[in-house]
């Protein structure tokens, strides 16, 4: 069988003839930010489904790089550990950091077409970061740090997701119907979408690493 000489998109653009300038943090070389966070989550609210957890505030214009979750203890103890965590991305519920108050606390739906849901009706949640479950060990829930960021792979979410800006990666448009900058702050939203079997407190941390 031949070999094949492949080159990147980035690569292509470069050698290109002239060359064809790549879009910063798609491409090009940027500057990469950090921001990380931790949760005190409850052994009574591990077990209760719909249990959420906000960390890790990042702007609507985020291409994100990495998401790193752990946490201090096994927070199901049980030898067949039934927590899981949806890991979401949702509007900042903040009404004074610019998040529009349309938007405010709102999560974006799997469809990528600007449409949002709420955490009571939880419909068609993004779950970009897929959901995080016991399996990772058998007698604890994620201990030891994961990078999450491509769980969520699959038909609504491409390889290529982290150079895209998340306000365009999830569909929102200005009021003529053209592709425009949401504004306002996303937050990692862990949304317990199983209870623990038997909970344990502990500490959730998470950090983001993204590029603007």
């Amino acid at each position: 069988m031949a070999a094949e000489n492949l080159k990147g998109v980035a690569i292509t653009n470069l050698d290109a003839s002239p060359i064809v300038e790549n879009t910063r943090g798609s491409g090009a070389a940027a500057y990469q930010y950090t921001v990380d966070d931790t949760v005190a989550a409850t052994a009574a609210g591990l077990t209760a489904t719909a249990s959420t957890y906000r960390l890790c505030r990042i702007p609507a214009n985020a291409k994100v790089k990495g998401v790193i979750l752990a946490v201090s203890t096994g927070l199901d103890t049980n030898a067949s550990p039934t927590l899981a965590f949806d890991c979401n991305l949702a509007f900042s519920d903040s009404t004074t950091d610019g998040t529009p108050a349309a938007l405010q606390g709102l999560i974006p739906t799997s469809a990528n077409t600007g449409a949002t849901t709420t955490v009571a009706s939880y419909s068609s949640p993004n779950i970009i970061f897929g959901t995080t479950t016991g399996t990772q060990a058998k007698t604890t829930f994620v201990k030891a740090a994961s990078d999450i960021l491509f769980a969520g792979i699959g038909s609504n979410y491409a390889i290529t997701f982290p150079q895209t800006e998340l306000w365009s990666l999830f569909g929102f448009t200005n009021p003529y119907g053209v592709a425009g900058d949401s504004g306002g702050f996303f937050d990692l939203l862990l949304y317990t979408s199983t209870g623990a079997a038997t909970s344990a407190a502990g500490t959730i941390y998470a950090r983001i690493n993204f590029v603007v």
